[in-house]
C-alpha cells in the first residue's frame, strides 16, 4: 500500500515538472521565433564566401581574352599630333618615295601606282586620249606612311588621274549547249567592251591638316 502511494505521488510530481518545462519552453520560443530556413541560409552564405577564393578561373567566370585598356585621350591626341607633324615634314621635303593608291572604279578595287595599266571590262563614255580623275580613293601610301580613308579619302587630300588609251573588245566567248539524240544545239558568242586606262599621276596634298 505504501509503495503504491509513493508511485502515485512520484507520477504526479513528474507530470507537473514536465508541464512546467513545456510551458517555459513555449514561452521562450514565443519570444525568440526564427524561421526554420534562416540557419541553413546563413550557413550557405558563409560556405559560399569561404569557397569564393578557392574557385578556379575559367572562361565562364572571366573571358579568355585580356582586358582591353583604352588609351588616355590626352596621350592619344599628343601622339596623333606628333605623327601628323612627321608626315607633314616628309611631304614638305619630298622624301616619301613612290606613291601607291587603292581606288574604286567600275565596280572593282585597284591597287595602282604611276604608269600602271588597268583593264576595265566595261565601256566608258570617254573618248580615247581624254584625261579623267579617279575620285574614289580608299588608300594612299608611301615607304614610311599610309593614309586610310573611312571609307574614302577627301578629294582635297589626294588626286589620282588617268588617261584613256584604248577602247576595244574582248575575245569572243563561245557558250555551246548540246543534247545528244534530242536534236538540240545552241551556240552563243559573247563579246564584251573593254577600256584600258593608264595611271598618269598620284598626288598628295602638301599638308595633311
Amino acid at each position: 500500500m505504501a509503495a503504491a502511494v509513493a508511485a502515485y505521488v512520484l507520477q504526479g510530481t513528474f507530470g507537473r515538472l514536465v508541464s512546467a518545462c513545456s510551458r517555459s519552453v513555449l514561452r521562450t520560443s514565443r519570444h525568440r521565433t526564427a524561421p526554420p530556413w534562416s540557419a541553413p541560409r546563413r550557413l550557405s552564405s558563409q560556405h559560399t564566401s569561404s569557397l569564393r577564393g578557392c574557385v578556379p578561373k575559367t572562361s565562364l567566370g572571366s573571358p579568355p581574352w585580356p582586358d582591353i585598356v583604352l588609351p588616355d585621350p590626352v596621350e592619344e591626341t599628343r601622339h596623333h599630333a606628333e605623327v601628323v607633324g612627321q608626315v607633314n615634314e616628309l611631304i614638305a621635303a619630298g622624301r616619301y618615295g613612290r606613291l601607291f593608291a587603292v581606288v574604286h572604279f567600275a565596280g572593282h578595287q585597284w591597287k595602282v601606282t604611276a604608269e600602271d595599266l588597268i583593264l576595265i571590262e566595261n565601256e566608258l563614255d570617254v573618248a580615247c586620249g581624254e584625261r579623267i580623275r579617279l575620285e574614289k580613293v580608299l588608300l594612299v601610301g608611301a615607304d614610311d606612311f599610309t593614309l586610310l580613308g573611312k571609307p574614302l579619302l577627301g578629294k582635297e587630300l589626294v588626286r589620282v588621274e588617268a588617261t584613256v588609251i584604248e577602247k576595244t573588245e574582248s575575245w569572243p566567248k563561245i557558250n555551246m549547249k548540246f543534247q545528244k539524240r534530242k536534236n538540240y544545239q545552241r551556240k552563243r558568242i559573247t563579246v564584251n567592251p573593254q577600256t584600258v586606262l593608264r595611271i598618269n599621276s598620284i598626288e598628295i596634298a602638301p599638308c595633311l591638316c
